[in-house]
């Protein structure tokens, strides 16, 4: 089972390594000449509701302004030049760009050598990125199916659940097998309850790289909430778009360190 989980891990990954790229959140950069009046790109930008325009001379982007700075003069007495940090390619992965939003609002994204769109924090409630969570939300259940049936053969697992929880799954295994969809008891249940299993569990706790319980159940309280949401389209991915990045990034961080000691064991 850890094999598949491995190369199950690894299609996933290319999946939002390799399609789920930082193009699919941009948007197109407004933009300014370097030489308008600041005053009235400052009025245009309200206008719009925009915090930034890119700001180009002689047909390139040389660097944007903020709505906020505009003050009198000339756009090219207020704007701001690129740095090396403001810029990213269009096939950033994703995952690369929450590492990079940690530190910054927004970014400029280079379309073959050349700025074209704009990627911020309130991009971060679209559709890739619940495709992402979603993927990786996913593939941690696998994983953990995999890790507890390993850690408790027999179902002996069923201990670490109360009644109340362990007759839910039981009820929705009994509902499956009806359906000719039967699975495991385990497939049955909930990622709550897994996470319960976990928390439990020193071993497991600490393969996944959490030392206290207290943390463990904090991960699998954000994951939980991030996955409700993710299921439904109207509300929000997550309610603070910092959290949500650092919970996407822990996800990450213990699917891949998983990954990479089910690999050096493979390799043993």
């Amino acid at each position: 089972m850890k094999a598949r989980t491995n190369k199950g891990y690894e299609k996933l990954r290319v999946i939002y390594e390799k399609n789920l790229s930082v193009d699919l959140l941009a948007e197109d950069l407004y933009q300014c000449n370097l030489h308008d009046s600041s005053l009235t790109i400052k009025q245009e930008m309200t206008e719009k509701d925009f915090d930034i325009f890119g700001v180009q001379d002689h047909g390139k982007v040389i660097g944007y302004v903020l709505r906020e700075k505009l003050t009198d003069g000339k756009i090219e007495d207020n704007y701001q030049p690129f740095y090396s940090g403001d810029l990213v390619t269009d096939s950033t992965s994703l995952i690369e760009l929450l590492e990079i939003l940690r530190h910054k609002n927004y970014l400029f994204i280079l379309e073959k050598n050349r700025v074209t769109k704009i990627v911020t924090f309130a991009d971060l409630q679209k559709q890739p990125i619940r495709m992402l969570a979603f993927s990786l939300i996913s593939l941690l259940e696998m994983l953990l199916i995999s890790l507890i049936r390993e850690a408790y053969p027999d179902e002996s697992w069923k201990e670490k659940l109360s009644e109340e929880r362990l007759q839910k799954a039981e009820e929705m295994l009994k509902f499956r097998i009806e359906k000719n969809e039967a699975l495991t008891l385990l497939d049955n249940t909930q990622l709550a309850d897994k996470g319960t299993i976990v928390v439990k569990t020193d071993k497991l706790r600490k393969q996944l790289g959490f030392e206290s319980k207290t943390r463990c159940k904090e991960f699998f309280k954000n994951i939980e909430t991030l996955r409700n949401n993710t299921a439904h389209a109207q509300e929000e991915i997550y309610h603070n778009s910092e959290e949500l990045i650092d919970v996407i990034l822990e996800l990450d961080r213990v699917l891949d360190s998983n990954a990479r000691s089910e690999s050096n064991v493979t390799s043993h």
